[in-house]
This record gives structure tokens, C-alpha cells and sequence, in this order.
């Protein structure tokens, strides 16, 4: 199919038509975001009471710093006006000692899992010590030394060489 030269003539209006339909709204809203950024920046800094102090060029100057520095950082009016939003239904935590003893240890939730671990990782670490001086020394460190047991008394038992 050959296309004439007034076909071709009409789509690069109708591009270029459509190219600048598409920059003047990118332009716009930029300049809508822009001028909202501003404002933004405003109500922040009249927000503050030493602002009471300051002339309005002044403030105007500081809008103008504040929001270039702003727009260069890519900070929007949305982060600026944000702020932390508390859950109401959310209960208070009360699940005892091991979640207490979870959040002593820096683990965040109700996992019970880690301090269990710790626990049982714990106790078998002291049973391998244990067991470790008991070969090494012949004697357990309270008990004394190991042997056969000898009786004095049939109440009372004590262990000898």
C-alpha cells in the first residue's frame, strides 16, 4: 500500500498535535503539583509559631528554598502532610512472658518459637558442659566424686573411692 503525500502530511499533524496535547498536560501537572508543593511548604512553615515573627517576603523566600530543595529530592506534598495513622481495633499485647521476654531480646510478634529455641539451645549447651567437665575431671563440680556407693546406714548414703 503507498501512502500519498497528503496522508503522510495529516499523521505528522495529528502527531504533532497529539505530542503537544500530551506536553501540556505533563506541564500542567507539574505546575499543579508544583504550586500544590508550595502550598504544602507554606502551611508547614505558618503552622510554626516563630514563623509569626517573620515578614511575608521572607516567608515567601523560604517556600522558594524549602520547595526547590523539595522538588529536587523528589519529595511530594503527600510525604510532607504524612503522618503515622493509629489502628483503633488494634488490642493491647497480652501474651504473657515469652512475648515479654521476645521483645526483651529485640524479636519482634508472637512467635514462640525463638524463645523456646533459646531456652532448649540453652539447656543443651549446659548439659554438654556438663558432661564435659564430668569426663574430663572424674567428679561432678556439687556432687563430689563418683564411685561406687557405700553405705554407713540404710537411711543414709554416701558415695567413697
Amino acid at each position: 500500500m503507498r501512502t500519498t503525500p497528503l496522508f503522510r502530511r495529516h499523521m505528522l499533524i495529528a502527531a504533532l498535535a497529539l505530542c503537544s496535547l500530551a506536553l501540556t498536560y505533563a506541564a500542567h501537572a507539574q505546575a499543579s503539583s508544583d504550586s500544590e508543593l508550595r502550598e504544602t511548604v507554606r502551611a508547614a512553615i505558618l503552622a510554626d509559631p516563630r514563623s509569626a515573627q517573620m515578614s511575608e517576603a521572607d516567608v515567601d523566600s523560604m517556600v522558594a528554598a524549602l520547595a526547590g530543595e523539595a522538588e529536587a529530592q523528589g519529595v511530594t506534598s503527600e510525604d510532607i502532610a504524612w503522618r503515622p495513622q493509629d489502628t483503633p481495633g488494634e488490642p493491647a499485647s497480652t501474651c504473657g512472658f515469652l512475648c515479654a521476654l521476645n521483645e526483651a531480646f529485640g524479636f519482634d510478634g508472637s512467635d514462640l518459637a525463638i524463645p523456646v529455641g533459646l531456652g532448649v539451645s540453652s539447656a543443651l549447651l549446659l548439659f554438654l558442659i556438663g558432661s564435659i567437665l564430668l569426663h574430663r575431671h572424674g567428679h561432678h563440680p556439687m556432687a563430689g566424686p563418683i564411685g561406687t556407693p557405700v553405705s554407713k546406714s540404710s537411711s543414709e548414703m554416701t558415695y567413697g573411692p
